[in-house]
């Protein structure tokens, strides 16, 4: 069911990453910490990264939720990153970017730097409309086919101890805190 996003114009990109900013805003964690606004400009951006890399999918093209994941060997390439990093500064107060920033340390590349491969979920959510109908489960569906297909883990980071309880329903369990 899952589909890759591609072939969307900017306009489609930044229409969506305010919707899943919107979501991100709502909810508990980083949202605890950063004006609402900032976060969703963030989420226009990272959105736009997540597309440009080829790691976005979404549920369905009902677009209920979405989804960016990627393996150990995954790099993202400077260009993007470049882009991204100056979006986000032109766009979002620097304070905010800081917290921001804070929060999205990826604890997982360290905790399974030995690991021979793993898949990163970077990025998972409902749009506010859709949730609490059970798509959370869907969503992740496809990056723990990929991780049980390569026998490896599938993996992320989460910025709230509430969305941990989330994870954990849809199969999940917690293996460190930061």
């Amino acid at each position: 069911n899952m589909i890759h996003i591609e072939n969307w114009s900017k306009e489609q990109v930044d229409y969506y990453g305010r919707l899943i900013g919107e979501a991100f805003a709502a909810s508990p964690g980083i949202a605890e910490t950063v004006p609402k606004e900032d976060i969703i400009k963030a989420f226009i951006a990272i959105t736009e990264g997540y597309y440009k890399m080829g790691t976005l999918y979404a549920l369905s093209e009902n677009y209920e939720g979405f989804l960016a994941y990627w393996d150990k060997k995954t790099k993202i390439p400077l260009k993007i990153m470049f882009r991204l990093f100056f979006r986000m500064l032109k766009t979002v107060r620097f304070r905010s970017l800081l917290k921001i920033a804070a929060s999205s340390d990826e604890q997982y590349a360290k905790l399974f730097k030995d690991a021979d491969d793993y898949i990163a979920v970077s990025m998972v959510v409902v749009l506010q409309q859709y949730q609490g109908q059970g798509y959370m489960k869907k969503l992740l569906a496809p990056a723990f086919r990929e991780a049980e297909k390569r026998n490896c883990s599938c993996i992320l980071d989460t910025d709230s101890p509430k969305k941990v309880v989330k994870y954990e329903h849809c199969g999940m369990k917690k293996i460190a805190e930061k």
